[in-house]
């Protein structure tokens, strides 16, 4: 069992792996730096010769790369982020959507349609340095994030200010970022009630919504500042476009957060 599902070990168990999980997380984002990048070009390329590893087959490197959990590949783009920020950032939460090659049949106006799926890239990242720092990737379309509390829980550098809209807009969360010592700068849904339940963090963030209304509120708390922030999923789209060449959300989940290792290694070398 241990061979089959951990081909090796540190203890010797089973045997060495062609391409290492290190190696893999490496070439997947060479794969991504190019949109039309395939596994053939890159067992081709003069990257594998580098690496040491110049006969391994395009399958093989597939096979890595499948096998690579997210959290490794979020952790080598988390590691570059950390190079360029300064403790007490402003940290932005969003969301995008990524469109992959699959499709649904689905029915619109009494018809059949083929209707291309996607995933949901949820992300946060440094306001001031545009490098991210956490990120999650969720099959669907869904507007609400309900893993918002453990993707801030990842990130290592101090946040002052986390802003983020009401798809964010939950006491955990809320009550999670205010314990950390952050100002949680997060719109409440319209029809947000102050009741704490448990958290006096949203009770402070809706009274003073509502007593000031969302202009001020806006204004004074400089969430107004959010919105130029967006222009970060767009410097995504135009280095890597709006699709991923994947079938499947198991696979979009290490391309999409290795698309934003690329990004944030970029940003390193542009700041050192």
């Amino acid at each position: 069992m241990v061979r089959v599902c951990y081909p090796w070990t540190e203890k010797g168990e089973g045997r060495p792996p062609k391409v290492t999980p290190a190696k893999a997380a490496f070439l997947i984002v060479i794969k991504e730096r190019g949109k039309e990048t395939t596994y053939r070009d890159l067992a081709s390329s003069a990257y594998m010769e580098r690496l040491g590893i110049s006969e391994v087959h395009y399958t093989t490197i597939h096979k890595a790369i499948k096998r690579l959990p997210p959290s490794f590949v979020e952790a080598v783009m988390r590691s570059f982020g950390e190079r360029v920020s300064k403790d007490g950032m402003d940290c932005v939460f969003d969301a995008t959507g990524v469109r992959i090659r699959k499709y649904e049949i689905v029915i619109h106006a009494g018809e059949e349609r083929r209707e291309r799926q996607g995933v949901k890239l949820n992300a946060a990242w440094d306001a001031d340095e545009k490098v991210f720092h956490a990120s999650e990737v969720l099959k669907g379309k869904a507007r609400e994030y309900p893993g918002a509390e453990e993707m801030f829980k990842r990130i290592n550098t101090s946040i002052e200010n986390v802003f983020a809209d009401t798809g964010y807009a939950g006491r955990g969360f809320i009550q999670t970022v205010a314990d950390s010592g952050a100002m949680p700068v997060v719109k409440p849904q319209s029809n947000a009630t102050p009741k704490a339940k448990g958290s006096p963090a949203w009770r402070k963030l809706v009274k003073e919504y509502q007593e000031l209304g969302y202009e001020d509120w806006r204004d004074e708390t400089g969430y107004g500042e959010r919105f130029p922030n967006e222009g970060q999923f767009g410097s995504l789209v135009s280095r890597f476009s709006k699709e991923a060449n994947v079938r499947s959300t198991h696979m979009a989940k290490r391309v999409v957060t290795a698309r934003l290792a690329f990004h944030n290694f970029f940003q390193w070398l542009v700041k050192r």
